[in-house]
């Protein structure tokens, strides 16, 4: 397994790698929101609903693609070869 050198990257695809990065943490805080809306809008827990796990989707899915794109951009990442 080979690891990803954050280093290799020039000045301005390391910035956009941050950016894209902060994006995708204000999307994954967006989800949150909307998760915790969906079950607890109405003033009472409410389970089962299409909201409900569309909700949590979006939440699971934005989680998944922030944590991909900070190993990215920390070099943290290993990549098979």
């Amino acid at each position: 397994m080979k690891k990803i050198d954050a280093s290799s990257c020039s000045v301005s695809c390391s910035v956009t790698k941050w950016m894209v990065s902060l994006l995708l943490f204000l999307a994954t805080m967006a989800a949150a929101v909307g998760t915790y809306n969906a079950h607890f809008g109405a003033g009472e827990p409410v389970y089962g609903s299409t909201s409900d796990s569309l909700a949590i989707i979006a939440f699971v899915i934005s989680l998944m693609l922030f944590r991909k794109s900070l190993c990215h951009c920390c070099g943290s990442c290993a990549v098979k070869k």
